[in-house]
């Protein structure tokens, strides 16, 4: 994915005219943890100009296009998005807006938590569709946000890079550290993940949320023709088969 960089720069130029500020963020802006062909490629631009995201997706990024105004209510409401702009960017051309603050808050350590099932969820459905990029992608990222919520609710902080997360997981005495290290290291490899290997992320996140939730196996075992998995913050797993119908667990 990175030679796209190279061979869209001017066109990345001519972007630079249109917007108030560019910037690549995630793991594009720590080389040590971006890996090609697993890693997005993530832009974010201010700009009033609403069909610029179609522009910069069609260049092979995977953008955030917002205005000034959307950015600021984002950052004083404490929308995790907003920290991983301002934090965990480049910036190619322009400069944030000069009075952006963000609002580490109650909402924040929230956002962070549920998207722990989100990630859980496209990770399993991921396997199902036999995507093992997508799998071992959003493994990963539920383990990085199961990290983060921790640090968000008890240090009123939010680690990005995977060495910080590493050393912020044994700092709070985690549960999931060694897994954690583990989906790193197979992501890195860009290994596929076993049906067994994805029970014990599942197995191993919830139980550091301190809730039950079905593994994948056995959501497999009693639904046929399975398509796609929800885990619900409760721990509640909505199974639906080919034809859509669905199936609720426990």
């Amino acid at each position: 994915m990175q030679h796209k960089v190279v061979l869209y720069v001017s066109e990345i130029l001519e972007i630079c005219k249109k917007v108030k500020l560019l910037a690549y963020f995630g793991s594009y802006t720590r080389q040590e943890d971006f890996v090609e062909g697993i890693s997005d490629i993530n832009v974010f631009a201010i700009t009033e100009d609403k069909y610029l995201m179609l522009e910069l997706a069609s260049l092979g990024y995977s953008p955030i296009v917002l205005s000034e105004k959307n950015l600021i209510d984002l950052c004083e409401k404490g929308d995790p998005i907003c920290y991983y702009l301002l934090y965990d960017s480049n910036v190619v051309c322009g400069q944030f807006p000069e009075n952006v603050k963000f609002n580490l808050n109650n909402f924040t350590c929230e956002r962070i938590r549920k998207s722990i099932f989100s990630f859980l969820s496209s990770a399993v459905s991921g396997f199902l569709r036999q995507d093992e990029i997508s799998t071992v992608s959003n493994s990963f990222k539920a383990f990085r946000s199961v990290i983060q919520w921790r640090s968000c609710v008890n240090l009123k902080t939010i680690p990005l890079g995977n060495n910080e997360l590493k050393n912020r997981c044994k700092e709070l005495n985690l549960s999931v550290c060694n897994e954690f290290s583990d989906i790193v290291l197979v992501r890195r490899m860009k290994a596929p993940l076993s049906l067994w290997s994805l029970d014990r992320i599942v197995e191993a996140i919830c139980s550091e949320i301190k809730i039950n939730c079905v593994k994948p196996s056995k959501v497999l075992e009693l639904v046929k023709n399975l398509m796609q998995v929800t885990y619900k913050e409760d721990g509640t797993v909505i199974a639906k088969d080919s034809l859509g119908r669905e199936t609720k667990m426990p």
